[in-house]
């Protein structure tokens, strides 16, 4: 059997964890768009792999419609591999209309997508660099 030739195809670099899935929901970013919402954070450690997690929940439908979302969504994540960042988790997330969408319109979102996250993902540590302003301790307050 050939190995996977990027992250995204082989297994080892998908998010399985729940804790993982929380992590992005809740310190990550999102950038939310008509059939899928995809979700970003440095990955914990700065592993060097690219992570990549699908959901799908039952608001989509029965299994074999869950099980169809998340093939279209691995496809879409292997196609735009090359638009992943190094260090970064991804969630994507499917919305019902996932099912409906023709491929090439998903393929088109995903571009746009990639960018809004790393955007806010750049944002988001350019304000995590910036120092606080210098104010005095309470401490110092007192002393005078």
């Amino acid at each position: 059997m050939a190995k996977a030739r990027n992250t995204i195809e082989n297994k080892a670099f998908r998010l399985k964890k729940r804790s993982d899935f929380l992590r992005l929901q809740h310190k990550g970013v999102k950038q939310v768009m008509a059939d899928f919402i995809l979700q970003a954070c440095s990955s914990p450690n700065d592993l060097p792999e690219i992570r990549f997690g699908y959901t799908a929940s039952k608001k989509i439908g029965n299994a074999v419609a869950r099980n169809r979302a998340k093939r279209r969504m691995r496809a879409l994540a292997t196609l735009h591999a090359s638009w992943m960042r190094a260090h970064t988790d991804y969630v994507l997330i499917a919305r019902k209309s996932i099912l409906l969408t023709p491929f090439n319109k998903l393929a088109g979102d995903m571009p746009a997508a990639f960018l809004a996250v790393h955007k806010k993902l750049d944002k988001r540590l350019q304000t995590r660099l910036k120092s606080p302003p210098d104010k005095p301790s309470l401490a110092d307050i007192k002393a005078e």
